[in-house]
């Protein structure tokens, strides 16, 4: 996106976009600028203050109501990870009744349910297929949601057949914001596939070819640190610096951004810096935080009794341990059978990445560990 003139004007700073948006000033065509101008602008006045940009996209919001659509704001507050405004704002958008509005309400309540781990795969499937599309923009958007479902499924084939048919779809999006928007999230999901297929060459191009648009991050700070992410994690079994390195960009600009817009994200990143250090077993002598990888981190001090009291806890309060845990289990009970089972679990999600953690090499380094941690 760049930096985008109005007329023969460019919005400078705050007492213009004041002027501006209580209708003071003629300077303006209101009904000349769209959602990409304002969402430009505002990016290029206030680079790293999210607050102001809220601000006065939410003045510009109600002043001038017919020149920016809501499903523009509702993806603009997703991507910047604040869901207290786009809840705020899908609760006006309901009392207004706008019927082709209702219709994006329910894509982002089903969004939102996939987020905190409500709604996922085939659910996620059930219920998208459920929307009754009014336009072209939601029809997409749907697809989208829906290749979220097929990701989870751990279903790679049919996933990539679906993008093929999105993605060009995307291409012809007319709104410059939602059209990179989409591509963003999109590109997202097939870099962590690749992860998953343990296609890592692709994975890395992936992610390096978004991480090279630097001005993303400015639009689409959230998904665009979760590119640093994936990126280390693919290093995880090679290289424990480089891992670290990307994967430590990634949780620092989650960092930057105000509020806890990235909390869970962020707690993902330490995570995956928590299980990086215990399977290297560099620098173990601290506690995670996550109840799982507080195991992981016992197992390989050696505390075996210790982690299997904590994975039994997380079996009883969830009623199941997920494919890591299971590992962990099998770890610390020295246990064939229960290794077994989680490399199953990890083949059934189509996890080939991570069923590394089974190998006969990384399983010699495991229990190696324990052995000489406890004497």
């Amino acid at each position: 996106m760049e930096s985008v003139v109005f007329k023969d004007y460019m919005i400078k700073d705050d007492r213009q976009f004041n002027q501006f948006l209580l209708g003071k000033m003629n300077l303006f065509d209101a009904s000349r600028i769209n959602s990409n101008s304002i969402l430009s602008s505002l990016n290029e006045l206030y680079r790293n203050d999210y607050e102001k940009q809220k601000y006065f996209l939410q003045d510009y919001y109600f002043n001038y109501l017919d020149s920016i659509k809501s499903n523009i704001l509702m993806e603009y507050y997703l991507m910047q990870g604040d869901i207290e405004e786009l809840e705020t704002l899908m609760e006006i958008e309901r009392e207004r009744g706008s019927k082709d509005m209702q219709t994006w309400i329910t894509i982002y309540q089903i969004l939102l349910k996939n987020q905190k781990g409500e709604l996922s795969g085939t659910d996620l499937i059930d219920e998208i297929f459920k929307v009754k599309n009014t336009n072209s923009e939601s029809l997409i958007f749907s697809l989208i949601v829906h290749l979220y479902g097929i990701q989870e499924t751990g279903l790679f084939e049919p996933f990539h057949k679906v993008l093929t048919v999105v993605a060009p779809m995307v291409e012809l999006m007319d709104n410059e914001y939602l059209r990179e928007a989409y591509k963003i999230r999109l590109m997202e999901m097939e870099a962590t596939t690749y992860l998953y297929m343990n296609e890592i060459e692709q994975c890395r191009s992936k992610c390096l070819e978004v991480i090279k648009r630097s001005e993303l991050q400015f639009y689409f700070p959230i998904v665009y640190a979760n590119f640093f992410h994936i990126l280390g994690q693919t290093y995880m079994f090679e290289n424990f610096e480089v891992a670290k390195y990307w994967v430590e960009q990634s949780r620092n600009a989650l960092l930057q951004l105000s509020g806890n817009r990235a909390m869970d994200r962020t707690q993902y990143t330490v995570n995956t810096l928590d299980f990086l250090h215990s399977f290297w077993g560099i620098d173990i002598h601290t506690e995670p935080t996550d109840e799982a990888e507080r195991a992981h981190r016992l197992i390989v001090q050696g505390r075996v009794d210790e982690a299997v009291d904590i994975l039994e806890g997380l079996k009883k309060k969830r009623g199941y341990l997920t494919s890591y845990q299971l590992f962990y289990y099998g770890l610390a009970m020295n246990d064939d059978s229960m290794l077994n089972v989680a490399r199953d679990v990890f083949t059934s999600n189509s996890n080939y990445f991570y069923l590394q953690l089974l190998s006969t090499e990384n399983l010699h380094k495991y229990k190696k560990q324990i052995r000489r941690m406890k004497h």
